[in-house]
């Protein structure tokens, strides 16, 4: 065993079994002497939930991936480039493409009887939409070594581009000519360098707000569906007293009607007993 190897196997479990498993392969190292090795071992963190459906994702199907750091490179370069229709194209094609992996991601956990809930589910996707233009969250994501989610939360891309010659006949973009650039271009480099930062700032912010939005409209969801099942309860339990009330009303009535007919009972016996004595006292004043 080795610390990769363990990886391997530990991040391609269900999460109820991690731990157990990890303290075996602890235990394991530690009855090898290789105390570094336990010590890395015991170190590998458990997964999240949305983590541990990318990692399945994943180990389901390896090559699914791949369009990510496609579409990555595409974004690099037509950032790199400033080409806002190729920008366009290749943003489009990512949104497709992570929300299809996203769908495969959650379809991986219901084969193994997991329902995502809108939360976990916005986790998966912003853990694959992060790959697209993070180096490491990709690399994190195709060995199926996610252990948290992963969020965008800028416009630069770290996948190792760098920008194509232009094709021999093609005007060169603003500042690639060997020509010193005028003042008026470059100030209008400097303008639109400006107003696309501020563009994508604007994109930045937008996005977080709706991914907290979404986050949000989940947690209250979940609250909502948790009073629903709290009221429902309490209503069961209402109807049950209101039974068990109709029930102690019944057998009071009941009672009610049997004392009262007991107490009829008494008065006759009553009046039968003084009948009888008055008839003993008149026999014997006979006698006498």
């Amino acid at each position: 065993m080795n610390l990769e190897s363990a990886a391997d196997a530990l991040y391609g479990l269900d999460l109820e079994e991690f731990i157990p498993a990890r303290t075996a392969l602890v235990a394991q190292a530690r009855a090898a002497k290789d105390r570094p090795l336990a010590t890395a071992v015991g170190a590998l963190k458990k997964p999240t939930r949305s983590a541990w459906l990318v990692n399945l994702l994943a180990r389901g199907d390896a090559d699914a991936l791949a369009p990510l750091r496609t579409v990555g490179e595409r974004l690099a370069r037509a950032h790199q480039q400033a080409d806002l229709a190729a920008m366009r194209g290749a943003g489009a094609e990512r949104q497709r493409i992570v929300a299809a992996l996203t769908r495969r991601a959650i379809e991986a956990g219901a084969e193994r009887g997991y329902t995502a809930t809108e939360a976990v589910r916005l986790e998966v996707h912003g853990t694959l939409d992060a790959a697209v233009a993070d180096a490491e969250a990709l690399d994190e994501v195709v060995r199926g070594r996610v252990t948290k989610a992963r969020v965008y939360s800028g416009f630069g891309f770290s996948l190792g581009m760098t920008p194509q010659s232009p094709v021999a006949g093609e005007p060169a973009a603003l500042g690639e000519t060997d020509e010193p650039a005028s003042e008026h271009e470059e100030l209008l480099q400097t303008v639109q360098q400006a107003a696309r930062q501020a563009a994508q700032q604007a994109m930045a912010e937008a996005t977080d707000r709706l991914t907290r939005a979404r986050a949000a409209l989940a947690q209250a969801e979940s609250s909502e569906q948790t009073g629903r099942d709290a009221l429902d309860r309490a209503s069961q339990e209402v109807a049950d007293l209101r039974a068990e009330l109709r029930k102690a009303e019944q057998a009071e009535e009941g009672a009610r009607r049997s004392a009262t007919a007991a107490a009829d009972d008494v008065h006759d016996a009553r009046t039968v007993v003084q009948q009888a004595e008055q008839a003993l006292a008149e026999a014997a004043r006979a006698l006498s």
